[in-house]
């Protein structure tokens, strides 16, 4: 899946590295999110909307926005 490593790419421009089981995730939700997952120009458009610097702002902030859920979640696990 070529739009995998355009997510890969997209991490490492924004200096986050992930865990495959984590990434798959967040790329998941993230594509359903902008309304590209499945798309049959899915690996193209995510390139375009990381290109546009509107996007780009988006997405850096939802991928930020979904580390933070997630640690957050794993501090209120750690005292349930």
């Amino acid at each position: 899946m070529m739009s995998i490593l355009v997510f890969e790419r997209i991490l490492r421009d924004i200096h986050i590295d992930l865990e495959e089981m984590e990434k798959k995730t967040l790329y998941d939700e993230l594509t359903r999110y902008f309304g590209i997952i499945g798309s049959y120009r899915e690996c193209e458009r995510l390139e375009e909307l990381w290109s546009d610097p509107a996007y780009r702002k988006a997405i850096e902030q939802y991928i930020k926005a979904w580390l933070e859920f997630k640690r957050k979640k794993k501090v209120l696990e750690a005292y349930a």
